[in-house]
């Protein structure tokens, strides 16, 4: 069974794509099978991987679609719609997925109404279609938009676990208390196996006391409830350029010291692993 993992955050420009994609690439050099979901409207993940979102036919939200409406056609449809990068297998992601949150909302406003037994619950679409795939991969990862709606609701409830990216700045630190708060709730309502596997500090300037604090703030707020991961993501403009030639940093810059904290991150996630289910 594969290990769901979310990455999120309420607060944009975090580096959840970024996370995603070379969490993803690392955990494959360790030998794993893992699939990523865009689970982001702007599909920025697809996009990183060297897709076009405008030409995939095939995306999240046509799974998702046919959860809803025909779900005896949704595992033919999960076959054509994963496409391969590599090692790497995603489920892709364009600008129509902003209409399934709207119709997961009308869905639950009006489940009273006009429910009936195979009504699916609007919070497990996304399950529905993980559950297909549980048995092909070691790791599903689910990289989140930063709308705290249906959408996230369905990542999270399909999770095992999540992962938050904090940017090294104190406003987005300030930010961590809304997501942990959101988590819970979606743990309290529909997932309550639900944990946070790690908080990420990313963005990082080892050279600026800022950043430094940050780190600091946040180890000393949080370290003793949940795991921060132990080598912070550094701000480097090879983070930054590697999804624009739609390769990994491992295939970009190897010997970087992104490419390096995110490997040490992987063998932490694969060491936490083994606690959750």
């Amino acid at each position: 069974m594969a290990m769901v993992i979310s990455i999120v955050n309420i607060k944009g420009g975090t580096g959840k794509t970024t996370t995603a994609y070379n969490l993803g690439a690392a955990l494959s050099e360790q030998g794993k099978k893992v699939l990523l979901i865009d689970n982001d409207s702007q599909a920025s993940l697809t996009k990183a991987l060297g897709f076009s979102p405008a030409d995939c036919s095939l995306t999240l939200t046509t799974l998702m679609c046919q959860a809803i409406d025909s779900p005896e056609f949704l595992e033919n449809s999960l076959e054509k719609a994963t496409l391969h990068h590599q090692e790497l297998d995603l489920l892709p992601a364009n600008q129509k997925l902003s209409s399934i949150a709207t119709r997961l909302i009308v869905i639950q406003t009006s489940a009273g109404m006009f429910s009936g037994p195979d009504t699916i619950n609007p919070a497990f679409v996304l399950r529905s279609i993980i559950d297909l795939l549980q048995d092909q991969y070691d790791f599903i990862l689910i990289d989140c938009s930063p709308h705290p709606d249906m959408q996230m609701v369905n990542a999270l409830a399909a999770s095992n676990t999540v992962i938050i990216p904090v940017q090294a700045h104190y406003l987005d630190s300030e930010g961590l208390p809304d997501t942990l708060e959101f988590v819970r709730r979606v743990r309290q309502s529909y997932q309550p196996k639900l944990s946070v596997l790690g908080i990420l500090v990313t963005m990082y300037k080892d050279r600026t006391r800022l950043s430094r604090a940050v780190h600091h703030q946040i180890e000393n707020q949080y370290g003793s409830s949940l795991h921060v991961f132990m080598y912070p993501i550094d701000y480097s403009i090879r983070a930054a350029e590697h999804p624009a030639h739609g390769k990994s940093i491992f295939e970009f810059a190897p010997r970087s010291t992104v490419a390096k904290s995110y490997m040490s991150m992987a063998k932490e996630v694969l060491h936490e692993a083994q606690w959750i289910r």
